[in-house]
């Protein structure tokens, strides 16, 4: 068998096996993307500006604990985990954010993803 058909088959097998079948989940068909489940903006309450510099985003979720990634202008995190979180946002220019906590839930193939837009009291 040559190389490249090899490869085809690798994927076609892949394929076949990496995903449920239209009998498991009644004709749901998953795509391969990869959800977060968290998207956070984060807002000056003095100018409505958003805020990226200099600030943590933490969540938590029992004993998980995830420091948020900066995006363009938001910060996400709980790529494909469900769960209840709490938000903290610390910083030295403005004053400790905590949330109560967030519920990230999911269907059969993806997390549903919480956009969420809280506004910071500068110190």
């Amino acid at each position: 068998m040559k190389p490249k058909y090899i490869i085809v088959l690798f994927v076609l097998a892949l394929n076949l096996t990496g995903c449920k079948s239209d009998d498991d989940m009644n004709g749901i068909v998953c795509t391969l993307e990869y959800v977060y489940g968290l998207n956070i903006t984060l807002i000056d309450a003095s100018n409505f500006n958003k805020i990226t510099d200099d600030v943590t985003v933490v969540v938590t979720d029992g004993a998980y604990e995830e420091t948020l990634t900066l995006g363009i202008d938001s910060f996400y995190g709980a790529g494909e985990r469900a769960g209840m979180y709490v938000i903290t946002v610390t910083s030295s220019n403005y004053q400790t954010y905590v949330s109560d906590p967030i519920e990230v839930s999911a269907d059969e193939c993806h997390v549903i993803p919480e956009v969420m837009e809280f506004t910071l009291q500068p110190n």
